[in-house]
């Protein structure tokens, strides 16, 4: 009687094994795609690092060589080979560091309290799987809507030379205020920007505090952009954080922040 006891409840821990990798199996298939996608997207972003850094904040910074950052995954910069400063620069940079003082470095993001990336490499800030859920897409993550304008029946269509106080030319929920200047053969441009921490409420919303050179005036512009920003969607907290951003067609299909493309 005893060994039949035994028998039954090996059957039924042994069935209910089954039921259990059988659900396990079935919910791997059906998570299998995304994961798949998921995976392929974080090999993509994330390079192999010839240094790690975990800042205090919770990111990790990976040092990559600048020859294998993200953007060589373009077939157009093969075999480019980097110049770190323009030769016209090079000249008054030269002249100016004459007198033999050398300029001390300034700690002006929280994970370069906890090290510095050797020479010959850049700091990329590695992509984490949160990261990705938090975007609407795989495809959008890492990028700004396309622009959209009121009153506009072509998308963007400022004409800063007409600029009115009756001129509706502001985007769909946003907010901004401009301090434009026009000018030709822009070679670079340079700013300073109070850094400030403004309130960001809303899950999808981001501000930014930034200089912005841009080299058309009609609905499909070239851009690339720089400054502070708050954007928890994308960092995944409100700390105000340094970026830069590009787009060669108005936001729609090329371009992101940092180095998320």
């Amino acid at each position: 009687m005893g060994k039949s006891k035994v028998a039954i409840l090996l059957l039924w821990v042994l069935f209910a094994l089954c039921i259990r990798l059988h659900l396990n199996n079935v919910e791997a298939r059906a998570s299998s795609p995304l994961e798949k996608e998921i995976e392929a997207k974080l090999k993509q972003l994330n390079k192999p690092a010839v240094k790690t850094i975990k800042s205090e904040d919770g990111d990790i910074i990976d040092c990559v060589n600048i020859y294998e950052q993200p953007a060589f995954d373009h077939p157009a910069l093969k075999d480019h080979t980097i110049k770190m400063m323009p030769d016209f620069l090079l000249e008054s940079q030269n002249s100016s560091t004459k007198d033999g003082s050398e300029s001390q470095s300034v700690i002006f993001q929280t994970w370069q309290k906890s090290g510095s990336c050797p020479k010959g490499t850049i700091p990329i800030r590695r992509i984490l799987k949160e990261d990705l859920l938090r975007a609407a897409s795989l495809d959008r993550f890492g990028r700004k809507p396309p622009a959209v304008f009121k009153n506009s029946a072509h998308g963007f269509n400022l004409n800063f030379s007409n600029l009115t106080a009756d001129s509706s030319f502001i985007p769909e929920n946003r907010s901004s205020s401009y301090l434009v200047t026009l000018g030709y053969n822009y070679i670079g441009a340079q700013t300073d920007i109070n850094v400030w921490n403004p309130r960001v409420d809303m899950p999808d919303d981001f501000t930014t505090a930034q200089i912005w050179l841009k080299n058309n005036n009609n609905p499909y512009f070239e851009s690339v952009e720089s400054g502070w920003m708050v954007n928890p969607k994308l960092y995944r907290d409100r700390a105000t954080r340094f970026f830069a951003y590009w787009t060669r067609d108005s936001y729609r299909s090329t371009g992101c922040f940092d180095l998320t493309c």
